[in-house]
């Protein structure tokens, strides 16, 4: 009796289950107990945003470091990469930040006109009664959905004033960030690959090669999509902005760093992004909101059959569907930094997963 004993508590399976229940137990205790956890969760709050951002620029700017490194030394490199940011990024603010500003608060000070004309529009529309619009839009109550879309701008505005205290925290810590961002993004830039060393002779000498390949994997997919998709977001910021400019939609600058921003969000982004320029254009005319509607559509056809296979291509192979479910999931856990990170935390996952399959089956030794 002993003996079988012994044996089920050896069982591989009956380890793991104790270990993910030890794991739940010492969580469950932690907040029960504020003191033990409060520490290290203040400390993620503060370092996960600038690490996350460093990461992204990493990867972002280390192709160029690399074509530097082949003539200068990797300090030399790196500053020499951080000097041609810092002139982009000032003629970025001096030739296109005035306009940005000026359009920002354009926007915003025209926000209730806006809503207002496009309340007036609808009611037009309904008043026309041209192939039964006047019963459509009896269905779609649009009058009552802009009257309330209004009503959530003006709560929108006094919840700011009534928070400035919080958002002023919001504000000190961005700019910590962006101070910190730097730092980390040099240390990475100048001793990436010796950090990947590092960790890998963490692992025992015959178990290291196996630790290679998978942080090459990881490293590769990582690459492919932060690079590809920051590429990606640049093309069609800049397609969307000739596209508003040929149709003389208004903001036209200012709605399309907006549609190339949201674009880091797949599939959802940029169907996000076009709000804004859909209410600009309706505010318009009629006319403008609908062909702004067909220029975001042709621009979303260009990106995702000929830029995104191109700029990524297929090492991400991932089904669409079940990006779909991911981002929606993130969003609902974790907002818009989950939806913005899920995808390559998945693929890092994917990974490790594939490796562990394949050592069960036998196909790589340990």
């Amino acid at each position: 009796m002993l003996r079988k004993g012994y044996i089920f508590m050896n069982n591989k399976f009956f380890r793991i289950g104790a270990g993910i229940l030890l794991v739940f137990l010492i969580i469950y205790v932690g907040t029960e107990i504020n003191w033990v956890f409060h520490p290290f969760a203040v400390l993620f709050q503060t370092l996960f945003i600038p690490i996350i951002l460093a990461g992204f620029f990493y990867y972002l700017l280390r192709p160029v470091v690399k074509i530097f490194n082949k003539k200068l030394p990797a300090v030399l490199s790196v500053l020499l990469v951080y000097f041609i940011l810092l002139c982009i990024v000032t003629g970025f603010l001096v030739l296109l930040g005035p306009v940005l500003k000026r359009q920002f608060y354009g926007l915003i000070n025209s926000m209730p006109f806006i809503v207002s004309e496009i309340q007036k529009r609808v009611t037009s529309i309904k008043e026309m009664n041209i192939f039964q619009l006047e019963q459509l839009a009896e269905v779609l109550d649009l009058e009552n959905l802009f009257i309330e879309l209004g009503d959530l701008i003006n709560r929108l505005l006094r919840s700011i004033t009534a928070n400035i205290s919080n958002i002023i925290s919001l504000l000190a810590n961005t700019v910590l960030s962006i101070i910190i961002v730097p730092f980390i993004l040099f240390y990475l830039l100048r001793d990436g690959d010796r950090l990947g060393t590092y960790i890998i002779n963490l692992f025992k000498e015959e178990k290291r090669k196996l630790a290679r390949s998978i942080l090459t994997d990881i490293d590769q997919i990582l690459s492919a999509y932060i690079q590809g998709h920051g590429l990606v977001c640049l093309c069609v910021g800049l397609l969307c902005y000739i596209a508003f400019l040929v149709i003389g939609l208004d903001y036209a600058l200012l709605l399309a760093v907006i549609a190339g921003l949201t674009e880091i969000i797949p599939y959802f982004g940029p169907w996000i992004g076009a709000i804004p320029a859909v209410v600009v254009g309706l505010f318009q005319s009629t006319g403008t909101a609908l062909i702004v509607i067909i220029v975001i559509v042709i621009v979303q056809q260009i990106e995702s059959n000929f830029i995104t296979p191109q700029v990524i291509g297929k090492k991400m192979k991932i089904h669409p569907i079940i990006i779909m479910f991911l981002i929606l999931l993130a969003g609902r856990l974790a907002g818009l930094i989950g939806m913005i990170m899920v995808v390559p935390v998945y693929a890092v996952f994917r990974v490790i997963v594939t490796y562990v399959m394949k050592i069960r089956k036998g196909e790589l030794k340990l």
